[in-house]
């Protein structure tokens, strides 16, 4: 029988592993671990758990959540760029319509990015329409949902909305059945549109092309008097120029309205009274407010909250009483009574008390009228008006005399409640309105503004609430709810700050798609912001880098060539090159290198001296045929090989300078006397370009004469380095001072040579000495010394 002592013994001697014992301690295991580790050949045995399924999955990241069909437009635009053949028209109408459906079921408005990709299908759809089959062509129906959806206005530029408004409405008459009705449906679609994205003179011609119709048909049917006129559409054009903040044009347009029988009504009252009220226009808003009308009757709620508002801004409070008395005496209904309780909490200082005494009151006179009961709308708006007030104390008893009065909170209540805890800094108080919130229904996303905003509050809190916060992104995550774009760079930085790298990860690929451009430069604000802070570790700021390159790729030259520049100036040149290598092989022109990008990318490995990295990206731009050589490139590769120790490659550029139109500058003759001070008999080269400055009688500056003087001294050549000072000082008119003296000195190899220099300066320029002995000397290893000089700027 074969022994398993021996051949347990041999395999461990074979190993390298020696004799040990089978001891289940932890310095036992720790060997093992490190020698399998070390020996990447040897693998540990095939261990299994007492249960199959109980490891842990390993981990798979988030894909891209993108709307339904929105890959598809990207994918047409991308075929478009590199000018391939785009995606079959079937496939693009298929996406179409996945694209609104999903946006109307979601009520959720398309954003200008969004619709960028929209424009561009359409325009494609449209102009291969006639050499298609019906399965590649949009239908009458798939207009009327887009049109539909392109209602819905984001917190962003409208023009595009515009643009689609006229675009849908063109090819819904080109392909529509020629029906009145829905003509005209199509036409107060357009002038909806157009009121809402701002172009309101456009859509008042509409409107009087209606008008003009309208009486045709009247003398038509021979009828004395003008048919009902379309106050609707008027009233769209006051909105829309009041939103454009168009005075003058406000003012027309209802002069015009007037001319076809739209008289003053509480519509136009609000809008009106509105308008000059945002204004804090006192003498405005009083007139239009008090205006006569034909037809009187009692002002909109909408619009005694806005002269509230109003009243309490510009301490109005007499005409409060009395505009609000008059409201009174109307008998108004319940939205009224609402704002009369705010006014006498908030234009006359009624207590809680006292609004009490009146909910009373207005309960006891209106016994027979349910509909004027107080109900938790009374109290929202007490608690709105309090949060106007800044004071969540007063809110707080608002709320609390709804309970006394057996009105309970709605969703509505919690959210105001989380709005002013958080505006309080009380966040326990907030997550229990939260918590509370959590029960209730929610329509049209109303509670995600305070979600939002408290989960921002917790990010920048000094306490930690990391569990907080991520269990209610997760609720939210569930939900299905999209987050701001300031929360998400608020979570962004939370996570990159607890290196939670796979978790920001997956944030920003549910997340970050949705967002509008100007919101996605937000994000990579934040993150450029938190690469550049020094307080940010170096490995930190690289995963910024790579999540922004892998998820926000718009980033422009300029801002990846900074994040390049960031990474030189923390010592790391891999890092930097590796950036501009990902800006060398970008797929889109914009996104590639210019000329000042290589020049910042010589003078970075300059400061850091990796010849490694320079052949890298040198070899790069003798591939890159967008980019003409000039004297600061060619001044930048003769810094970048004369740090990495190869002065010989680098004055091999001084010919291409020489010969090229635009010649050499000051700072090139700096850069090349500093290249020869390093080259092997480089000072033949240094008095042959400073021969032929002087044969052209070119002005010497100080900096270039320092550099000439250096050059003589790194090849050793003390005398004439030093008979340089003396001709500079009497020809040249350059006072010596102690940037020169300290040139020289450090130049020259050798302490010996050095000693030269002090006692000669000591003896001859004493006072400049003095000055440059302030700097101090650090010792080499090499046993020389040198003067603690201010390192050279890497400039070319």
């Amino acid at each position: 029988m074969r022994s398993q002592l021996t051949r347990s013994v041999f395999r461990r001697l074979l190993s390298s592993e020696g004799l040990t014992f089978r001891c289940p301690s932890q310095v036992s295991l720790l060997q093992r671990h490190r020698h399998h580790a070390s020996n990447p050949l040897l693998r540990p045995y095939p261990q299994r758990t007492l249960f199959g399924f109980s490891r842990k999955p390993p981990r798979q990241p988030k894909d891209p959540d993108l709307v339904p069909g929105f890959s598809k437009m990207v994918d047409l635009g991308v075929m478009n760029n590199i000018h391939a053949r785009p995606p079959p028209a079937p496939e693009l109408v298929t996406a179409w319509r996945a694209f609104f459906e999903y946006k109307n079921a979601r009520k959720e408005a398309i954003n200008n990015l969004q619709a960028k990709y929209i424009i561009r299908l359409f325009k494609h759809l449209q102009g291969i329409r006639e050499r298609v089959d019906e399965e590649g062509r949009l239908t009458a129906e798939d207009l009327r949902k887009a049109r539909f959806a392109f209602l819905r206005m984001p917190n962003d530029k409208k023009d595009l909305h515009n643009t689609m408004a006229r675009e849908i409405h063109n090819a819904l008459n080109s392909i529509a059945d020629p029906d009145a009705d829905a003509s005209i449906g199509a036409r107060k679609q357009l002038i909806r549109a157009l009121t809402l994205t701002g172009d309101s003179l456009e859509a008042r011609d509409l409107v009087m092309e209606f008008e003009a119709e309208r009486q045709a048909e009247t003398k038509a049917e021979g009828q004395t008097k003008p048919r009902l006129t379309r106050v609707k559409e008027w009233n769209l054009i006051l909105e829309g120029f009041m939103r454009e903040d168009n005075e003058e044009e406000l003012l027309r347009t209802f002069e015009m309205a007037e001319q076809h029988g739209v008289f003053y009504n509480r519509e136009s009252q609000r809008i009106m009274t509105g308008f000059y009220a945002s204004k804090d226009d006192v003498k405005a808003t009083k007139e239009w407010y008090t205006k006569p009308m034909p037809n009187p009757g009692v002002p909109l709620p909408s619009t005694m909250s806005t002269l509230l508002r109003f009243c309490i801004r510009n301490r109005e409070f007499e005409w409060s009483r009395t505009i609000f008395r008059g409201l009174l005496e109307m008998n108004p209904k319940k939205g009224n009574w609402d704002v009369v309780l705010q006014w006498a909490a908030g234009a006359m200082g009624k207590g809680v008390e006292d609004v009490e005494r009146m909910i009373q009151v207005m309960i006891r006179h209106n016994q027979d009228n349910e509909s004027v009961t107080p109900d938790i709308d009374t109290i929202n708006g007490l608690v709105d008006l309090a949060m106007s007030l800044q004071d969540p104390y007063l809110a707080e008893r608002y709320i609390a005399l709804g309970l006394k009065l057996g009105i309970h909170p709605d969703a509505r209540t919690f959210i105001l409640q989380m709005n002013y805890r958080v505006d309080a800094g009380d966040l326990t108080g907030a997550q229990a309105a939260y918590d509370a919130l959590q029960s209730e229904e929610v329509l049209d996303h109303e509670d995600l503004p305070a979600i939002n905003k408290y989960i921002r509050a917790l990010c920048v809190s000094k306490m930690d609430y990391y569990g907080r916060i991520t269990s209610i992104a997760s609720d939210l995550e569930e939900r299905k709810k999209r987050l701001e774009a300031d929360t998400v760079s608020a979570l962004s930085m939370m996570y990159l700050q607890r290196d939670e790298i796979n978790e920001l990860s997956d944030l920003l690929q549910t997340q970050a798609y949705h967002y509008t451009a100007a919101e996605r430069q937000r994000l990579i604000d934040a993150f450029i912001s938190c690469c550049l802070d020094r307080n940010t570790n170096t490995v930190r700021a690289w995963e910024a880098y790579n999540i922004m390159r892998a998820i926000l790729d718009e980033l422009s030259v300029p801002e990846r060539t900074s994040l390049m520049n960031e990474f030189f100036a923390r010592g790391r040149c891999d890092m930097a090159c590796h950036i501009f290598g990902h800006m060398r092989q970008h797929p889109l022109p914009d996104r590639r290198p210019v000329l000042d990008t290589y020049i910042q990318c010589f003078l970075g490995i300059a400061s850091l001296g990796d010849g490694e990295y320079l052949d890298m990206v040198h070899n790069m731009l003798k591939m890159d045929s967008t980019v003409e050589p000039n004297t600061k490139l060619y001044n930048s590769l003769i810094l970048a090989y004369t740090e990495c120790e190869d002065a010989d490659r680098a004055l091999q550029f001084w010919e291409d300078i020489t010969n090229s139109t635009e010649g050499p500058s000051y700072r090139t003759l700096e850069i090349v006397f500093r290249a020869c001070g390093r080259k092997p008999f480089g000072d033949k080269i240094a008095r042959s370009i400073w021969n032929k400055m002087r044969g052209m009688e070119i002005e010497v500056t100080k900096e270039v004469f320092a550099a000439y003087v250096g050059a003589l001294a790194g090849q050793g050549k003390f005398e004439e380095a030093r008979d340089m000072v003396g001709v500079g000082e009497k020809e040249l008119g350059i006072k010596v001072d102690w940037n020169l003296l300290g040139t020289f000195y450090n130049a020259l190899p050798g302490q010996n040579r050095k000693d030269l220099v002090e006692e000669w300066a000591k003896e001859t320029y004493s006072v400049v000495w003095t000055e440059l002995e302030k700097l101090g000397q650090t010792e080499q290893k090499e046993g020389h010394r040198l003067f603690n000089m201010p390192k050279r700027e890497m400039k070319a």
